[in-house]
Formats: structure tokens, C-alpha cells, sequence
């Protein structure tokens, strides 16, 4: 009797560790911070209103899901978040939110190890 719920809770924890991996490594992929390098801005407006942000990958691959927004001095960081996966995103990427940061000075992309690229105004 024993053997048999040894085998059965062997099986149990292999099965559940099969279905959480690749569950666990595809939420990790979806929230990566890409690349400077591998960011392509094409349209960046600023108003008192409203800030929005246009652009893509070079790489052909990486889809978009999100960013993070941070403030300081009069000056924006975004980082902008994708994966490789084929799951869900889009090619390009078109954010836009509300302005309620009052006057904005720069803008910069924000990468890995807070490396920094300025976006606006054109540098």
C-alpha cells in the first residue's frame, strides 16, 4: 500500500511541476525589460495633457506588454516591457497617458542596470 502512494504522490508532483514551469518561465518572459538597443521610437508628443509615445522592435521577433513609468526632476524614465513568446502583444507599441506630471523636461527609455536613452526632446 505504501509503494502505491509513493508512486501516486511522485506522479502528482511531477505532473503539477510539468504544468507550472513553463507557466512560471512564460509569466517571467512576458515582463522583461527589452533592450535600448532593440527599441525603435518613432513619434514622441508631449502636452499638458497628454504624453504618448510611438515605435517598435528591431527585433522582428519581440512583442509588446507593457511599461513601467518613473518621475524625477522633471524628468520621465519608461521602460518598456516585451517577449519573444508568441503569446498575445503586438509588434508595435503606441502608449499614451495623461500628463498629470505638470512640465516635463526629457524623457528617457530605461533599460537593464538603469541604463538610459533619451527620446524627447530629440537628442
Amino acid at each position: 500500500m505504501s509503494m502505491r502512494l509513493d508512486r501516486k504522490y511522485i506522479t502528482i508532483v511531477f505532473t503539477v511541476a510539468i504544468i507550472a514551469f513553463p507557466i512560471i518561465i512564460g509569466f517571467y518572459m512576458l515582463n522583461k525589460v527589452v533592450d535600448l538597443e532593440e527599441i525603435m521610437v518613432t513619434k514622441t508628443q508631449v502636452s499638458p495633457e497628454l504624453v504618448t509615445i510611438q515605435g517598435g522592435f528591431g527585433d522582428s521577433i519581440r512583442k509588446y506588454h507593457g511599461y513601467n513609468i518613473t518621475h524625477h526632476d522633471h524628468s520621465l524614465f519608461i521602460q518598456i516591457k516585451g517577449s519573444k513568446l508568441p503569446i498575445g502583444g503586438h509588434k508595435d507599441f503606441n502608449i499614451s497617458f495623461s500628463n498629470t506630471y505638470g512640465n516635463i523636461d526629457e524623457i528617457y527609455l530605461l533599460g537593464h542596470d538603469n541604463a538610459k536613452r533619451k527620446i524627447w526632446p530629440n537628442p
